[in-house]
């Protein structure tokens, strides 16, 4: 059933785009006001388009409307998904969200999709060389993850940092506080591994990654 309304959305996506090439703040834009007019399923297949390429306030719109089951079905599972993607991007709305919709879920069902959240990092940050992901996964590791994992969040901090994310060195030191000195040596030949597999031998580096 997912795959079949992804399947849709893009269909109805180019459908929408075939006469025009517009950006996506005007795309935004367009699914705000289909949303105003009451038009929610076309504003849903806007929005959550937009989601994909990482569109931070369509990440958003798209977790409330899984939260109310406007434009598609009621789905806390998914809301709670992009509501700690669009939190991963420092939107402070979602981070103001998180504890309503994981009231309203299992501890099996958070656990699941927190499960998700770091596959769909490193997948972008693989296919894409994309250091923010890389970024947003020490975060993860820190923050957010259920169990929360200071070497893991250590490691991605250090390879955010070697692709030009300085931001996190101070919070790469922070966490490294808490993790032993012999330990940090492994997580640092292991964090250059990462770097260095994908910086030179990865083909999609040059390609622009989404979330």
């Amino acid at each position: 059933m997912i795959l079949f309304r992804i399947i849709v959305c893009f269909f109805l996506f180019y459908s929408i785009n075939a006469d025009e090439i517009i950006s996506d703040d005007e795309y935004y834009d367009k699914g705000v006001s289909l949303y105003d007019n009451g038009a929610f399923d076309e504003s849903f297949i806007v929005f959550f388009n937009l989601a994909e390429k990482g569109h931070n306030d369509s990440i958003f719109n798209l977790s409330n409307m899984y939260y109310e089951g406007v434009g598609t079905i009621q789905n806390y599972k998914l809301s709670l998904k992009y509501c700690w993607l669009c939190a991963l991007n420092g939107n402070k709305r979602c981070l103001k969200k998180l504890n309503k919709i994981k009231s309203r879920l299992s501890e099996k069902a958070i656990e699941e999709i927190a499960n998700q959240i770091p596959e769909i990092l490193e997948k972008n940050f693989v296919e894409f060389n994309n250091s923010k992901s890389a970024f947003k996964l020490g975060f993860w590791y820190e923050n957010f993850s259920p169990e929360i994992d200071f070497e893991q969040s250590y490691l991605w901090y250090s390879v955010s940092v070697s692709g030009g994310i300085y931001k996190a060195m101070k919070l790469r030191d922070r966490v490294g506080e808490e993790i032993e000195a012999e330990k940090i040596v492994e997580l640092q030949t292991e964090a250059e591994e990462i770097f260095t597999k994908n910086k030179y031998f990865n083909e999609k580096k040059n390609r622009e990654g989404n979330i």
